[in-house]
């Protein structure tokens, strides 16, 4: 080794100088835009193999930028992971080591390594070192020879000359902003679309004065004329009266004069703040491809641990969506890549039985459409079983068998998204905890969007999300309802008409009206609601009706009135209203009155529910179920145990617990239990032989078991699933949302 390599070899951990950490964030964003770089190179090198020396020159390129950075910074294990990162490539490119599995393994685990200590910078200015893990020996083992692996200077002690001004003037086409700045923009450009709406309404009303002031002016010129042939004694009047005129003369012309220019004010007004508002909008777009890059990684990864092979196709990349659907769609999506390997993708040998090729594709792929942005999750693997989730929903009680031989293949989808719902067969940490599609709903509808699945079994599903083009404002149709104004986004509104009463038709036990070719549902908004009966009747007879769509499904809602369009800005309802239902928030329009918007899945939850979809009806009211449940935890080691026990009891249930297999039946002999969780290494007997035990006796073969171990290789899952458990969680990562929501999943 050359005597200047321990600088490349792991330090001790020691803080940053005083003049360097306020450097630290410029470090870290630029820091994160190379190891992301690195990360799809990696990505690209590993699909496409020794030829591909343009993802060569993509690693190496970042991983030296990024070793400069760090070595200006005094990171020293930073800098050595790249470099030892750099060596690697190096030898690559020049065919003197082969690629394999292991090779590409450590590559990915450094830039991991690399990010985890970057990501540490943000809260605390002392380099970590307890990643490396012998990382370092690894990366050397993988050199065919010692050779010549030098930085071209040691690391700076002193940092005083790096950061001397520079001679002459440097032009800086971009700055980084807080998002907080951001958002505080954001917030005074909604305030000036308010202000702009209510001096809208303020012109409308100094239009109505001076309409009220030209009929004032007829009136008294009619006075005028039958007083100017009366007698002496009332001149003084006729008098008065001229001279009132006179005065409502001046006004008018004061008024015109003054709506004039106010009216010009306005308009230049409206430009700067629809400039203004476009202009933050603008801003808070940002390009998917910061959302969808974070995928390729997991999906390569989750798809070795399933012994498949998936190829992830990103397409749309450029398109821009609001920061705020960035941050909150991460989970969801991650979710339905998950379901996609998991569920959807075969194994090779089952792609090659079905002429199909052994390397499965998803595509994931982002476009706008007019105020729309629509992203499309597309998978080539087996598609959606609709039999099966009809099989599971009845097994689980989530509808009738009447219920289940009518429904549609809308409504079949449906029962994916439905609280505590999967067709796994075991729940484990990759699937099967009946979450999945749940959050993908929630997160999506809190955006205001929908999400919609198609299938066709055996070669393909798509999953897509449709969400509005920005979050702070949005375009709606204010409708009247049983006295009350309110708003419906004209995302979801598809055509606003007029009928007469004999156009409504009865089909299937429910109204509906034959629109665009097909027979749509039709409901009254106020009954949905549970509005008081509107009073007024249309004079011309005639009905109006509001067209909306949601999740591929429409309804027809009849309304009192549909005023018309406006732009309006979206408040939280707070906590005082915030359960409300099916109100999603509120605004205040041009006139000072507060429209309540209407969140339209929640909607057509209802309306459904109120059409009898009984499904439905148990999902709403999932969550009010207040039944004291009772658990037998069975764990030997008591640390372990008293954990598990205190994070069940603070979520509500009754928990009693036995330290192995043997007293846990003795126990189960004695009392009745919801659902059993169990430990796998016991004496006397084990998790497995209790579990097939409890599986096998009638008695309690309904009781579902929860298996909790630090065994987890495929043969001990399959163990497990073989002896009858209904969830295999690890304790490696274990956590309490994940152990909750898998018992709702199993006893709700």
């Amino acid at each position: 080794m050359n005597p200047t390599d321990k600088d490349l070899h792991p330090k001790e951990d020691s803080p940053l100088s005083s003049n360097i950490r306020e450097y630290i964030p410029s470090f870290i964003e630029s820091a994160r835009e190379h190891i992301d770089a690195i990360n799809q190179g990696l990505l690209h090198f590993e699909k496409e193999g020794s030829a591909d020396s343009e993802s060569l020159s993509r690693i190496s390129r970042n991983a030296h930028s990024l070793k400069g950075a760090a070595m200006t910074m005094g990171l020293g294990n930073i800098t050595s992971l790249c470099h030892h990162m750099e060596d690697i490539i190096r030898e690559i490119r020049e065919q003197r080591m082969e690629t394999d599995p292991e090779t590409f393994d450590v590559l990915f685990q450094t830039n991991d390594v690399i990010s985890a200590m970057v990501e540490r910078l943000s809260h605390s200015p002392v380099e970590d070192t307890t990643q490396l893990n012998g990382l370092l020996e690894r990366m050397e083992a993988l050199l065919p020879t010692s050779g010549e692996s030098l930085p071209s200077h040691p690391i700076p002690q002193k940092m005083s000359r790096i950061y001397e001004t520079p001679l002459g003037k440097t032009a800086y086409n971009t700055v980084r902003v807080p998002t907080e700045k951001v958002d505080r923009f954001l917030n005074i450009a909604v305030e000036l679309v308010i202000l702009r709406n209510q001096m809208q309404s303020l012109l409308d009303q100094l239009d109505m004065t001076g309409t009220s002031q030209k009929k004032e002016q007829k009136l008294l010129n009619v006075m005028e004329e039958n007083f100017s042939d009366t007698s002496v004694s009332q001149k003084p009047f006729h008098f008065a009266l001229q001279e009132l005129i006179l005065q409502q003369r001046k006004g008018h012309q004061f008024v015109e004069q003054f709506g004039g220019n106010f009216q010009e004010s306005l308009e230049v007004l409206k430009q700067l703040v629809t400039e203004t508002q476009q202009l933050v909008m603008d801003i808070r777009m940002l390009p998917v491809s910061m959302l969808f890059n974070a995928f390729s990684r997991p999906v390569r990864d989750l798809a070795r641990q399933k012994n498949k092979k998936v190829e992830l196709i990103i397409q749309g990349e450029e398109t821009r969506i609001d920061k705020r659907a960035i941050e909150e769609l991460s989970d969801p999506l991650m979710h339905l890549l998950r379901n996609a390997i998991d569920h959807g993708i075969e194994y090779p040998e089952e792609r090659k039985q079905r002429s199909k090729e052994e390397t499965g594709k998803i595509i994931l792929r982002a476009f706008q459409d007019i105020d729309k942005v629509i992203i499309e999750i597309m998978d080539d693997g087996r598609g959606i079983d609709k039999e099966q989730i009809k099989k599971k929903a009845l097994e689980k009680g989530f509808l009738s068998e009447d219920h289940a031989k009518r429904l549609i293949d809308d409504e079949v989808f449906d029962l994916l998204f439905l609280q505590g719902f999967s067709t796994a067969a075991m729940v484990t940490e990759l699937s099967g905890r009946g979450v999945g599609m749940e959050v993908v709903k929630d997160n999506v509808e809190n955006l205001n969007g929908s999400v919609e699945i198609t299938s066709d079994p055996g070669e393909r599903t798509k999953i897509t999300i449709s969400l509005p083009l920005t979050l702070a404002t949005t375009r709606a149709f204010l409708v009247r309802c049983s006295g009350h104004t309110l708003a419906i986004p004209v995302f979801s509104a598809v055509q606003v008409l007029r009928i007469s009463p004999d156009s409504i038709l009865i089909a299937k036990g429910r109204e509906a009206v034959y629109l665009m070719g097909e027979m749509v549902p039709c409901e009254r908004l106020d009954l949905t609601l549970s509005f008081p009966k509107p009073e007024k009747v249309d004079t011309d007879g005639k009905l109006s009706l509001i067209l909306l769509r949601h999740s591929g499904k429409k309804i027809a809602f009849q309304v009192d009135e549909v005023v018309g369009v406006e732009e309006i800005v979206i408040r939280n309802l707070g906590t005082h209203l915030r359960r409300l239902p099916i109100f999603s928030g509120s605004s205040i329009l041009g006139t000072g009155e507060i429209a309540l918007i209407i969140d339209v899945p929640r909607l057509f939850t209802t309306a459904q529910i109120k059409a009898g979809n009984k499904f439905l009806e148990r999902s709403a009211s999932f969550e009010k179920k207040a039944i004291r449940q009772r658990i037998l935890l069975v764990e030997d080691q008591m640390t372990t145990r008293l954990l598990e026990k205190s994070i069940l009891e603070a979520s509500g249930f009754e928990v009693e617990t036995a330290v192995d297999g043997l007293a846990a039946i003795n126990m189960l002999e004695e009392n009745q239990y919801d659902l059993v969780i169990t430990d796998v290494q016991m004496p006397r007997m084990d998790g497995f032989t209790l579990t097939a035990t409890l599986k096998n006796d009638d008695r309690f073969s309904h009781l579902p078991v929860i298996i909790v171990t630090s065994l987890e290789s495929e043969a001990e899952k399959t163990q497990g699933l073989q002896a009858g458990a209904d969830a295999f969680l690890l304790k490696k990562s274990f956590n309490q949302e994940l152990l909750i929501q898998t018992i709702k999943t199993l006893i709700g």
